[in-house]
């Protein structure tokens, strides 16, 4: 049998590592004693130690520097933790284009650990044994490749070889195309010819392809524009002012109000809202966007846009005292939708109330029926036979048309307040609004109709205004303080001049 002890095989002197495996211990020098000290230095032009992670920049690089001061928070923090005022102070930066290629950049660290640390430079002077502490500025330095500016001529070959391709695929287009795809291409021709042609009177580009287009066609674009006036007409908006030169022309108070101002002038409660506002004890109504909003309006002074406040009330709780429609033949000739005006005598209790809250007991009403009427706060029965004239033309009842109707008249009303109203007269009536629109939040008012958001975005654009989300700028003004996460729930419907309506769609094509 073999042996089982297998002698193992010893390596050679050559096959050993001659580096040895433990490190030798550094012997320590004795130095001279020194005497140290601090440089009391104040100037802010103090030496830098640049640090350039990720990059190497040339030894020969010159680097301009730039001083600007510190902000308040920054220098109170660093002023306790440097000796030299003029780091505490001031802030460098370094930069440089020499490279051909990179742009270097250095700046100071901003972090709160960073601005706490100081960094020093220690200057040995071997004869006089001595070394001096110098207070210094940590930079780090970063380089970026230099973004390429392209000169004009590059601009006009580029122009150029676009021209030449699109001029190519045209004719691409033209000789193996369908015949969509060729009329495509004729009409990004004409309409490239149209936009380079100055404004005003029509050139001959324009004469061309005008006296090309057949009688029809001209025929056809005015029965188009016919129709949309058409169609707009009937829709259950308040007549718009199209020549209007300012947005609040478009929709004045004359046509949203029955009888104008003289309707405003007679609204009762008026006073009291102002004399509550200006004790401090505030007014509470059965209105969100009303509330939300009295307090500023009285403070402003505005008498217009208080009236007009008052107004929107009015036509709120007119909205609210409706009841659902009638049944049986009654229901058949008023359509779908249609609503039932109240008693008179309770319309009238609850039109005089300042607040518009309706008490539902019978008792409480008719102590507050007998208080209103020998108060000086009941509504005259004009004003209530004018609202009941203009959104109720039918008698006691309100067709779905007549209800659209009423409640687009109190958004084109709500277009009057401003977001931040102000007092009557020079260019202050603006109230926060741009001199070229009316904006209004129809957040409140949507809680108030009791529609969904979708309905009172569509009633707003249905009077011509754009509905989009706020501006930045616009935050202060409509009360956001979340940020853009908040602004991007909300929306503001802003009324320009020219007004915009929505075009009327032709609907699908026909298979």
């Amino acid at each position: 049998m073999p042996s089982v002890d297998v002698e193992k095989k010893r390596k050679r002197a050559s096959d050993r590592h001659e580096r040895p495996s433990k490190k030798p211990a550094l012997e320590l020098q004795d130095l001279p004693p020194l005497a140290s000290s601090v440089v009391e230095d104040h100037n802010e032009l103090a030496p830098v130690i640049a640090i350039t992670p990720g990059v190497v920049p040339p030894r020969n690089l010159q680097l301009t520097p730039y001083i600007k001061s510190r902000d308040e928070e920054s220098a109170s923090s660093r002023k306790h933790s440097h000796h030299n005022r003029g780091i505490a102070s001031k802030e460098v930066l370094l930069q440089s284009s020499e490279h051909p290629k990179l742009d270097f950049l250095g700046r100071e660290a901003e972090d709160q650990t960073d601005a706490q640390l100081k960094h020093y430079v220690a200057v040995v002077d071997p004869e006089q044994k001595t070394w001096q502490f110098v207070e210094v500025r940590k930079i780090t330095l970063r380089g970026g490749i230099r973004r390429y500016k392209p000169t004009d001529d590059d601009e006009e070959e580029a122009e150029e070889e676009m021209q030449t391709m699109r001029a190519q695929r045209n004719a691409l287009t033209n000789t193996f195309g369908t015949k969509q795809s060729r009329k495509a291409v004729q009409s990004m021709a004409e309409n490239a010819q149209l936009s380079n042609a100055p404004t005003g009177i029509a050139n001959a580009a324009e004469s061309a392809i005008l006296s090309s287009m057949p009688v029809e066609s001209l025929d056809m674009a005015s029965k188009a524009a016919s129709v949309q006036a058409t169609v707009q007409a009937a829709k259950p908006i308040p007549a718009a002012n199209l020549a209007a030169t300012h947005p609040s022309d478009v929709y004045p108070i004359e046509v949203l109000v029955p009888n104008g101002v003289s309707t405003l002038r007679q609204l009762p409660g008026v006073q009291e809202w102002r004399d509550r506002v200006l004790s401090g004890q505030g007014v509470s109504t059965g209105s969100r966007y009303v509330s939300n909003r009295v307090d500023a309006v009285v403070r402003s002074g505005n008498t217009t846009h208080l009236q007009v406040l008052r107004f929107i009330l009015l036509l709120l709780e007119f909205n609210r005292a409706l009841r659902a429609g009638p049944r049986g033949d009654s229901a058949k000739s008023a359509g779908p939708g249609s609503k039932r005006l109240p008693p008179r005598e309770e319309l009238r209790r609850i039109f005089s109330t300042s607040t518009g809250v309706a008490n539902t007991s019978k008792a409480a009403a008719a102590e507050q029926l007998e208080y209103d009427s020998s108060s000086s706060s009941v509504i005259p029965d004009s004003v209530i036979d004018a609202i009941r004239r203009k959104f109720a033309p039918q008698g006691s009842l309100l067709t779905k048309f007549d209800v659209t109707l009423l409640h687009t008249t109190i958004c084109a009303l709500t277009l009057h307040i401003p977001p931040q109203p102000a007092k009557d007269g020079g260019s202050s009536t603006q109230g926060g609004n741009s001199p070229n629109e009316l904006a209004t939040d129809p957040a409140d008012l949507r809680d108030d109709l009791r529609v969904d958001s979708a309905t009172a975005a569509q009633y707003y654009r249905e009077l011509g205004c754009r509905v989009d989300k706020p501006r930045e700028s616009e935050h202060a003004k409509f009360g956001i303080k979340g940020g853009k996460a908040e602004a991007n729930t909300k929306r503001i419907a802003r009324l320009r001049v020219p007004v915009e309506f929505p075009k009327v769609s032709r609907g699908g094509a026909k298979r």
